[in-house]
């Protein structure tokens, strides 16, 4: 199907897969000059929010239209200070994500969150699992049994994107909304482990916890210091 971003800098059209997801189109349709370093939100002519995780198909089927505006902003050039606030969510490639949903959900007592054919979700506490399919998609090379990306939250995504620039890992350098969080992507190579991280800063509407001490009161705060018994002047390694 063919869909169109109307831009400050002018319409870009072309022909996407219905099934796809934003993420993909923005990928294929707009040039770098619009993608790298930007933070991108897009809405429909009416301005409903639409998410890069949300499927083409359905969303121009739903608001009546394939034609959406796309706002893209330079992000902030100031290198500055950021922080890790916390493991988010674990995402994995799956070849029986069914399978996989019912081992996490009903053996392991995950609560499920989302299902449908882009992904699946169970949280638990303050994390969740996320599980996808082998088929190749948005930045997912479609390699069975291996992490899809490690999530994690920071305070001031900006700063981060900065000092992940400095370090040159590749990303596709794009800040993209979802309903609950900004996002960016890129990747860690170790030997020949590819590891995709997905670093968020949460909106201010959606942080926090209703009923923090359902799980807070039970489970050891990492933060406090050094993990283990160590002793002085013993071997490291």
């Amino acid at each position: 199907m063919q869909i169109t971003f109307e831009t400050a800098e002018g319409e870009f059209t072309g022909s996407v897969g219905q099934s796809g997801v934003f993420h993909e189109a923005l990928e294929h349709l707009l040039p770098e000059r619009l993608r790298i370093g930007r933070r991108i939100t897009i809405r429909t002519p009416s301005g409903d929010p639409v998410y890069p995780d949300m499927f083409i198909g359905e969303t121009a089927s739903h608001f009546g239209t394939t034609t959406f505006r796309l706002k893209s902003e330079p992000l902030n050039e100031k290198s500055g200070a950021w922080r890790n606030l916390g493991f988010d969510h674990l995402a994995l490639a799956v070849a029986d994500r069914a399978g996989a949903k019912r081992f996490f959900g009903e053996i392991l007592g995950m609560q499920l969150v989302r299902e449908d054919q882009h992904q699946t979700v169970l949280a638990t506490g303050n994390t969740a699992i996320f599980l996808f399919d082998t088929t190749p998609g948005p930045l997912n090379p479609g390699i069975p049994s291996r992490i899809h990306h490690i999530g994690f939250v920071v305070d001031d995504l900006e700063a981060a994107w900065q000092a992940i620039r400095r370090h040159g890992l590749q990303s596709d350098y794009m800040v993209l909304e979802r309903d609950e969080r900004w996002s960016l992507y890129f990747f860690y190579q170790n030997g020949d482990a590819r590891f995709m991280i997905q670093l968020s800063q949460i909106k201010n509407d959606h942080r926090g916890f209703a009923q923090p001490r359902q799980f807070t009161d039970l489970m050891f705060d990492y933060s406090l210091g050094r993990y283990g018994v160590r002793f002085e002047g013993m071997d490291k390694g």
